[in-house]
């Protein structure tokens, strides 16, 4: 949870805006408060998406996806505005840490909660299925484990799996949980979610997305559910009702100490939200010195930056990451979404040959690290106007071969840089 920035909306519709819970590439998240002291997540569409025809309907798809599958296991919806300038919506804030950071700070989950996990998520997909999508973006960022149970986020790609059609535009997804049909772009359904559901258990049991590790899950029974979602014909892989049969009932399993540790912090932290520091004076004056003159300043500055900030869930005190090769929209700059109107959507993205064995990153005095990262990879993130311009710092290790980073700021390059043969790289400047 971050305090809201100066250029940040104070209410919308009729919900008031408290502080940032996340930003990614396609919308922001806020922590919003309704009339009745509700506690809400006001997600909204970054203002240089908001002439693009594609993103207004991939919008209105996942406020039409949420409205029919959201409540037990996913947030409801409460209000929405997709026809506005800016679109939104708002759905209840449901406190939980993420199953892929739950996974990296604290380890696998012991059988028991694996077990819990892999039978709320039959559930959820069940329900997801009956009101007729698929989600197509199962993975452990999308899975809020909370303290009661398991919830699925984020139905940006869910397709009405009555169609029977292919994504739009390709493969879309994350690597390492999309299913084969699906990061081939052929035809995807409900199926597709079956194998993404085995790998999510996968990373839950082992800390990795499927592989030759399956061998490591202790429990033999889910290990046998695993490798039968993860077949590669969708027609051999089980449905949900034969899953909900082999994860018979047992005793319920909490959730281990820690990651209840971290439950509990969310609530406290939707409680008592940050505040925005005010506007110093000087600002203030420079303010409504540009707004009586009418001048319009557009200031990109060289170099790059990038942060881990996610739509489900807040930065840990130890590390912000994201999934390994997870796709997001590339932002697009047009001509009504002016700096001086909005923050700034800056991104880095890293090819290369290998897999990084570590990537360091400082974003302002804030230090990111992730291991073991595939490659492609990339991370976008709104970042305040400019000025002042934002330090930033990259450094990443790796066996010998190729990496290369680019750096683009509203999708202007902004930063690059390339080494062959070595096993370190990086960079640093301001943007």
């Amino acid at each position: 949870m971050r305090p809201l920035e100066q250029s940040d909306p104070r209410s919308v519709g009729r919900f008031r805006i408290l502080a940032r819970a996340g930003s990614g590439g396609m919308a922001v998240v806020y922590l919003g408060r309704s009339a009745g002291g509700r506690a809400v997540a006001v997600k909204m569409m970054h203002a240089e998406f908001v002439d693009d025809p594609e993103h207004r309907a991939r919008f209105h798809r996942e406020v039409a996806a949420t409205r029919a599958v959201g409540g037990l296991y996913g947030p409801g919806l409460l209000d929405a505005d997709t026809g506005g300038r800016r679109p939104w919506m708002a759905t209840e804030f449901v406190p939980g840490v993420s199953l892929r950071d739950a996974v990296r700070w604290f380890g696998p989950l012991p059988p028991g909660a694996a077990r819990v996990l892999a039978a709320g998520l039959v559930e959820a997909l069940t329900l997801i299925h009956r009101a007729g999508y698929a989600h197509l973006d199962l993975k452990p960022a999308n899975v809020l484990l909370t303290g009661d149970g398991p919830r699925v986020i984020d139905f940006g790609i869910a397709q009405d799996s009555r169609a029977g059609a292919p994504v739009a535009g390709g493969p879309a997804g994350s690597r390492g949980f999309m299913s084969p049909e699906q990061e081939a772009g052929a035809v995807t359904g409900p199926p597709s979610d079956i194998y993404s559901l085995g790998a999510t258990l996968a990373f839950a049991c082992t800390g990795e997305p499927p592989g030759d590790g399956l061998a490591a899950v202790p429990d033999e029974g889910l290990r046998a559910v695993i490798a039968a979602c993860l077949r590669p014909d969708p027609a051999s892989r089980p449905d949900l009702r034969e899953l909900a049969g082999a994860l018979a009932p047992e005793p319920p399993a909490a959730w281990p100490p820690p990651i209840q540790d971290e439950i509990h912090r969310h609530i406290a932290e939707i409680e008592n939200p940050p505040t925005a520091p005010p506007v110093p004076p000087a600002a203030r004056r420079w303010v409504l010195l540009l707004s009586g003159a009418g001048v319009l300043v557009a200031c990109l500055g060289g170099g790059a930056v990038g942060t881990s900030l996610f739509l489900k869930d807040d930065a840990h005190p130890k590390e912000d990451a994201r999934e390994t090769g997870s796709a997001s929209p590339t932002p697009r700059r047009t001509a009504s979404a002016s700096p001086a109107a909005r923050s700034r959507v800056l991104e880095i993205r890293l090819d290369g040959d290998v897999r990084l064995t570590s990537l360091t990153y400082t974003i302002n005095g804030r230090t990111t690290t992730l291991r073991n990262v595939a490659l492609p990879w990339k991370v976008a993130v709104d970042v305040p106007k400019y000025p002042p311009p934002a330090a930033w710092r990259i450094r990443y290790r790796h066996p010998t071969g190729e990496v290369g980073y680019h750096v683009f700021v509203d999708r202007i390059l902004a930063g690059a840089g390339s080494k062959g043969g070595g096993t370190s790289g990086g960079g640093q400047g301001n943007s």
